[in-house]
């Protein structure tokens, strides 16, 4: 298994060097590139007094903002052009409500969906979109490469967040392709629970020996959360280990749980510094 399709998706106010962080991950796998930059059509306006006016008003910050994505679209073709890798660019205005099917659909026809960060802010509509499209619509998993992340290279050093259930397996298996390129790979568990309905006998040894079948050499290290939130745990031990990937299964619990309750995944979207790979 490798990735040979890639999609990469961001908003308009991407630049260079952002996109360049999907070129590199499509190089490293010689793969194609998609680069799937999404524009948000202008909210419509209120059909009140002088309606017709702010009419006017949208249908010109629409066709702004066309003009803008087609000019972005272009500056990215040129930038992957000379890149000389195989690549296509797809820009597409949607609404906010529809921006995860868009996002979905195209995710579908690839391997893995790259969400490309452009600021240091909480997440916006279109990156809480293309990550729920990716995650729960297309079946396929997400690297998520935050803004404030600058190695020249994603997946030297591996730490796989493990707590034994479906969304981490799936996460491990889709995590394969960077696996076999990694120098270092380390098992996290946090507070692992001895049992044959939790971690096992000896809590990351089945899963070790199932990527050992690889030809990996994976290290095995529990974590103690001593009263912090999981996030925090594992984000410090990331940190301890200097890695720059986190392979992580993502949304144990419902989609509309996660949304009003919060979570683990959310908490690590929020404040990680290194890219993670997603599935569920």
């Amino acid at each position: 298994m490798t990735y040979k399709t890639i999609l990469a998706i961001t908003e308009l106010d991407v630049s260079t060097e952002t996109v360049g962080k999907a070129v590199t991950v499509a190089r490293a796998f010689e793969a194609h590139l998609t680069v799937l930059p999404i524009g948000e059509v202008p909210q419509l306006p209120f059909y009140g007094s002088g309606g017709h006016g702010y009419i006017e008003i949208w249908a010109k910050e629409f066709d702004q903002r066309k003009i803008e994505l087609t000019s972005l679209a272009s500056r990215i073709e040129a930038q992957l052009a000379r890149e000389g890798i195989s690549f296509d660019v797809r820009p597409s205005l949607s609404s906010t409500a529809r921006q995860d099917n868009l996002v979905a659909r195209h995710a579908i026809y690839c391997d893995l969906a790259v969400v490309l960060r452009s600021v240091e802010q909480e997440l916006n509509s279109v990156e809480k979109n293309a990550i729920d499209g990716a995650l729960f619509d297309s079946g396929r998993p997400v690297l998520y490469v935050p803004n404030s992340f600058k190695a020249d290279r994603i997946g030297t050093k591996v730490a796989i967040a493990w707590n034994s259930r479906r969304e981490a397996a799936r996460a491990v298996s889709e995590s394969l392709p960077f696996l076999k390129s990694a120098e270092e790979i380390t098992l996290l568990l946090v507070d692992p629970v001895v049992g044959d309905n939790d971690h096992g006998e000896d809590p990351g040894s089945d899963i070790a020996t199932v990527l050992a079948r690889h030809g990996l050499g994976i290290s095995v290290q529990s974590v103690a959360s001593a009263d912090r939130p999981v996030s925090e745990a594992l984000l410090d031990s990331v940190r301890e280990l200097g890695a720059d990937l986190l392979v992580m299964g993502a949304y144990g619990h419902s989609r509309l749980r996660e949304n009003i309750l919060g979570g683990t995944t959310r908490e690590m979207l929020e404040q990680t510094v290194i890219p993670l790979l997603l599935s569920r």
